[in-house]
């Protein structure tokens, strides 16, 4: 085998400097085992345990498999053993080691080095205070050795007695300790008679493990793998650990990485009031499809008059050919009661209807234009609120929707199309055809537009017998005329010291639909929507297809932004409108016609963005003009003048809302007023509070109370939470949580991380253990 032998010339020896029994004093301890971690002490323990940095020769470049030993001396016999003393640098490859003196056995390619020594191999830095070493195929075995690696962004270290290097990126590390900290950072680490590593498939094994905090035991594990790499592998992960009013929830999920594309975790799991239970998630990838199936399970639950408890979830894309995509969607749950028993009220109010659906979307080039088409199925299990009632859709079965879109000149022409079925086990249903063709005209410049629009609104019903109300068929033909215009100006100005653009944007909206009664027509998917700034700009007030209003109106409004002058963001936009009717016929949302006793709308108006680098507002305002009062406002401020500090507080009130769905079925309605305030803020050094108070004052009593404490290791290697919350979960039921959490700096976290509610609970929120403070 080739080598190559080069000399240094005759220097002053440099001496290391550890001697062997500080090394081995100093070396076998990660650090700092305190939890406050101090950075200016760790840097000191840091600088004095470092690594030495490894030291190359400079040289040219090697062939493949040859060595070079560059050295203050080197003498022996070629080809058979030599020793090389003082600075002793030998490459290979991409192997490098330094040592103070090497005796190399050229026989066997096999080097002996001490009194200290260091080795760059595969990315890791090994030291200690001596080796031997096979330069041929990387093995070896060293004593006193700490470890150092990091890949993609990832580092971990360890001290060991031994540390035995078996080639191809292998390692076992004999009476261990490792983490995944900042050198001299042991706040936290694992302990363990042996461990295992492989780079290739990224998995490490621990035998004899316990997991040490703040330099007490806390978590004992006899066997454990782990990812040293950030890759996806099979094992146990950490539990998950909660409480609140139904007692202690405790689950115990183990991954199963099954192949490169596809993944499963099985959780068992106990809700100490309630019983065990089991749960279960497959995800699934490929260049075509891809999804994941959800399910849980509890046989027998002690707190409810059900069992056999479940919950599945289907989420299912597929890429059929270039045109054409779809999917499947479907959900489950075994009672009505299942959201309100084990969900939050965001979540119980988001799943009265659990969706059913099956769909294909296809899109193509046709006739010079574009053409999409959207076929689907979908129906829902409904369920009932607390008092038994559920108001249940109609079933979709199913739905095809056809549009094609071509611009002639200045010219967009556009024909919609649509055919669905309607079936309801309890009300009339049938089916609708609807063809809606239109031509928009599109005339602009840099300051302003005009867009006439033309079209013409054609439905069709054939509706089935139901109880004593016969079949019959009824459609509906309406022309609709609208002309969009609007003018942008623009300036220079400036506020608290800053420059800005502030653009000026009045804009006309004229809408003719003639009038025309509907009170003979099914309502299948109809709502009226909310009055809004954006609505004085909509053709129709209703969404979906089944009433269309009278208009002989123009909306009037204006509004103002303010621009980054260097990259154009929008910072800031207010605006206020009015629509001004012509007429004052009415379609109703029972397809009847009144008539306004008004010719003037009420006003709308909004002001929403930064005012400031850290505060933001947010306000609109649904005013009456006719009976001189606001039917509904809100209102918002929120200080945020870095990550980790966030106060806001809004105000919401409606003077005629929807409160819930009575026992008759109809809906309670009263005012509503809420305040809402939150919060999260360093109260001392890496000491973080958070909070949220949600208050309905009209019934006097709190929607949701949250309080928590977080705090993040000043070194950045572990952070630690514990939130209570409670909320209500329906008009006179309540429930409380408590969330613990311990996460360990890229490893894993223990208990359950209450971080996607805190960040839904308040504005601006940021994860503790990612905040960077000086």
């Amino acid at each position: 085998m080739a080598r190559l032998f080069s000399y240094k010339p005759l220097v002053l020896a440099l001496s290391v400097g550890f001697s062997a029994a500080t090394a081995h004093a100093e070396e076998l301890s990660l650090g700092d085992t305190s939890l406050t971690c101090s950075p200016a002490k760790l840097k000191t323990y840091a600088e004095l345990a470092a690594m030495p940095e490894v030291k190359r020769s400079g040289g040219s470049p090697l062939p493949t498999d040859y060595t070079r030993i560059t050295a203050d001396k080197v003498e022996g016999q070629t080809g058979v053993k030599v020793r090389a003393e003082g600075d002793v640098i030998i490459e290979r490859n991409s192997d490098v080691l330094n040592a103070q003196w090497v005796d190399y056995d050229q026989t066997r390619d096999v080097v002996t080095a001490g009194d200290k020594f260091t080795l760059y191999q595969n990315g890791a830095t090994v030291n200690g205070e001596n080796v031997e070493y096979n330069l041929s195929d990387g093995t070896g075995i060293s004593h006193n050795a700490r470890v150092e690696a990091e890949h993609e962004g990832r580092r971990l270290q360890s001290v060991s007695e031994t540390a035995e290097m078996q080639g191809d990126g292998r390692y076992r590390l004999t009476n261990t300790q490792f983490n995944t900290c900042q050198p001299g950072d042991a706040s936290w680490f694992i302990k363990a008679k042996s461990i295992e590593t492989d780079e290739n498939t990224g998995i490490g094994v621990a035998k004899g493990a316990s997991l040490v905090f703040g330099g007490v035991p806390v978590l004992y594990l006899p066997w454990v793998d782990f990812p040293i790499n950030g890759n996806r592998k099979s094992g146990l992960l950490v539990p998950t650990l909660s409480g609140g009013s139904d007692g202690l929830e405790l689950d115990i999920p183990y991954y199963l990485n099954l192949a490169p594309n596809y993944d499963a975790t099985i959780a068992p799991g106990i809700i100490s009031s309630r019983g065990v239970r089991v749960g279960g998630q497959f995800r699934y990838l490929n260049e075509k499809f891809g999804g994941q199936v959800e399910g849980n399970w509890m046989p027998h639950d002690r707190k409810s008059e059900h069992n056999n408890r479940y919950q599945i979830k289907l989420d299912h894309r597929q890429q059929l050919s270039e045109k054409l995509k779809g999917g499947i969607e479907y959900n489950q749950v075994s009672d009505d009661d299942y959201y309100r028993d084990f969900y939050d009220r965001e979540d119980i109010a988001r799943n009265v209807n659990l969706n059913r659906q099956a769909w294909l979307n296809y899109n193509d080039r046709l006739w010079g234009g574009s053409f999409s088409g959207y076929l689907s199925a979908q129906k829902y299990q409904t369920l009932a609120n607390a008092d038994g009632y559920k108001d249940e859709p109609y079933a979709i079965l199913p739905r095809l929707s056809a549009q094609w879109e071509k611009n002639a000149g200045n010219a967009q022409i556009n024909v919609f199309g649509q055919f669905t079925r309607f079936e309801h086990d309890e009300k009339q249903d049938g089916s609708r055809l609807v063809l809606y063709p239109s031509i928009k005209w599109d005339f602009h410049n840099q300051w302003g537009y005009i867009r006439p629009k033309v079209g013409v609104h054609a439905t069709y019903y054939d509706l089935n017998r139901f109880d004593a109300t016969p079949s019959r068929k009824v459609s509906r033909t309406l022309p609709i005329i609208n002309i969009d215009s609007g003018m942008t100006f623009e300036r220079k100005t400036s506020f608290f010291n800053n420059d800005y653009v502030q653009t000026i944007e009045p804009r006309l909206f004229y809408n003719y639909i003639p009038t025309k009664s509907q009170n003979d027509l099914p309502n299948f998917d109809t709502s009226e929507n909310s009055f809004t700034y954006a609505q004085l700009f909509r053709e129709n007030l209703y969404s979906g297809n089944d009433r269309i209003n009278s208009a002989n109106s123009i909306s009037a409004a204006v509004q103002t932004r303010l621009l980054n002058p260097n990259n154009g963001s929008e910072l800031f936009r207010a605006g206020i409108g009015q629509k001004f009717y012509l007429t004052n016929d009415n379609v109703l949302a029972d397809g009847t016609i009144s008539s306004y006793p008004r010719h003037r709308s009420d006003i709308v108006a909004f002001a929403n963005g930064n005012v400031s680098d850290s505060v933001r507002v947010d306000f609109d305002i649904h005013y009456n003009e006719n009976e001189k009062r606001a039917e509904s406002y809100s209102a918002g401020i929120r200080y945020n003048p870095e990550p980790g500090k966030t106060l806001s507080a809004r105000y919401k009130y409606g003077r005629n809302e929807k409160i819930y769905l009575q026992k008759n079925g109809e809906y309670f309605y009263d005012q509503l007023s809420q305040i809402d305030l939150a919060a999260q803020w360093p109260i001392k050094k890496n000491w973080y509070a958070v909070a949220r108070y949600n208050y309905e004052i009209k019934a006097k009593k709190p929607l949701e109370m949250l309080a928590g404490i977080e705090y993040k290791n000043d070194c950045g290697c572990w952070s630690a939470s514990v939130v209570g919350q409670r909320y209500v979960t329906g008009l006179n039921t309540k429930k409380n949580a408590v969330f613990f959490n311990l996460q360990l700096k890229d490893l894993s976290n223990l208990g359950k991380n209450p971080f996607e509610k805190l960040r839904l609970a308040i504005p601006g929120y940021s994860k503790t253990n990612e905040v960077v403070r000086p």
